[in-house]
């Protein structure tokens, strides 16, 4: 469920990131930072580990759009926000049991991993449409978010109380290679994807709306 993306996190949604942790932490094995050399070698005390690759730190795709991504994000986020308008009864049912299990938690009720499963489910119905229509449409799962990534950090959603890029504090150092490699890109998109602008800008508050989220 993680991603890279800019979207802000929903206050109900750190009750679903705690149950979590109470249920997977447990038993946890702590392991060793592996150095350079592999599993096997020595840990040099003070060595700085070795940096994933960049493709590796995020899910954003990091060569500009093409064409044909563009029009996947398109026909699944068409898809998504005619589900949104018009949802099915299990979608339904999955935003009613979370306003449950929310209403329950406030009153002290610690959440159960089936909990969990459904709050889960619920943000992907509220927030992430997207994603279940390109799961129902057998499409790769991390190549579509890579290109959503990558559209929606160039068009940013224009709704109210979703933040992107351009609300993030800024920084005082020197910007990483994976920040100089997205903003490169994100320049690229952006211009590339002016003759789509104005239907990302109508889907987006459909799909990422968080009036969407159970109350």
């Amino acid at each position: 469920m993680a991603r890279s993306s800019q979207r802000i996190r929903t206050p109900w949604l750190a009750i679903l990131l705690s149950a979590a942790v109470v249920f997977t932490g447990c038993g946890r094995k702590e392991t060793a930072p592996l150095s350079e050399g592999g599993e096997n070698s020595p840990v040099v005390p003070g060595a700085r580990p070795a940096e994933a690759p960049l493709e590796l730190q995020t899910e954003q795709k990091l060569e500009p759009l093409i064409t044909d991504d563009v029009e996947l994000y398109l026909k699944v986020m068409r898809a998504a926000a005619e589900r949104v308008k018009n949802p099915r009864p299990d979608d339904q049912a999955i935003i009613a049991g979370a306003g449950k299990i929310l209403a329950g938690s406030a009153s002290g009720r610690v959440p159960t991993q089936d909990d969990v499963k459904t709050l889960a489910r619920a943000h992907l119905v509220a927030l992430e449409m997207d994603q279940i229509v390109a799961e129902d449409m057998k499409l790769d799962a991390k190549t579509y978010r890579g290109i959503a990534e990558a559209v929606e950090s160039a068009v940013p959603n224009p709704s109210p109380g979703m933040a992107s890029a351009k609300d993030m504090p800024g920084q005082d150092h020197a910007p990483t290679p994976l920040q100089q490699r997205l903003s490169s890109v994100n320049a690229a998109n952006q211009k590339f994807l002016i003759p789509y602008r104005d239907e990302i800008e109508k889907l987006l508050p459909i799909v990422r709306n968080p009036l969407n989220l159970p109350k």
